[in-house]
């Protein structure tokens, strides 16, 4: 058999192996669904793995720029005698406004998680209005029989 007898036969068997009974454009639109929700599952460990050594990446690279920096800091405010007063100062105003991010961060999870659970109370509202469709159109529909 030659080659593209042979390559022709294995897009055969891959269109087999794929054909579902297609009887309504809402099935089609169903598998074609399933098929996209099915390559984002898959794809999920990749980006969080991708995630998670762009994140240790930029740790590493903010504590280096920061050790940088104090290295720096403790020369020159030595030489020109900057008084421990001001650091000290300065260390009070950038932790109460650290809190203040915290906090915010802190409000914007719980955002998130009344957004999340808002939305999918809204899904199982629509799953129940939906069955409920379809048991009265089955009743409709047992009529005419």
């Amino acid at each position: 058999m030659s080659t593209s007898n042979v390559t022709k036969k294995k897009v055969v068997e891959n269109k087999k192996s794929k054909e579902i009974e297609l009887d309504s454009i809402s099935q089609t639109l169903k598998n074609n669904t399933h098929e996209f929700t099915k390559k984002l599952e898959s794809q999920l460990p990749l980006k969080v793995q991708q995630f998670s050594e762009l994140y240790t990446a930029y740790l590493h690279s903010v504590n280096n720029t920061f050790d940088s920096c104090i290295t720096c800091e403790k020369e020159l405010f030595e030489k020109l005698g900057v008084d421990k007063g001001i650091i000290k100062a300065f260390g009070e105003y950038t932790e109460a406004h650290t809190d203040m991010m915290l906090q915010q961060m802190d409000y914007y999870a719980q955002f998130r998680k009344y957004s999340t659970d808002t939305q999918l109370s809204a899904m199982k509202s629509w799953d129940n209005f939906m069955l409920t469709m379809m048991d009265y159109n089955f009743k409709i529909f047992n009529q005419f029989k």
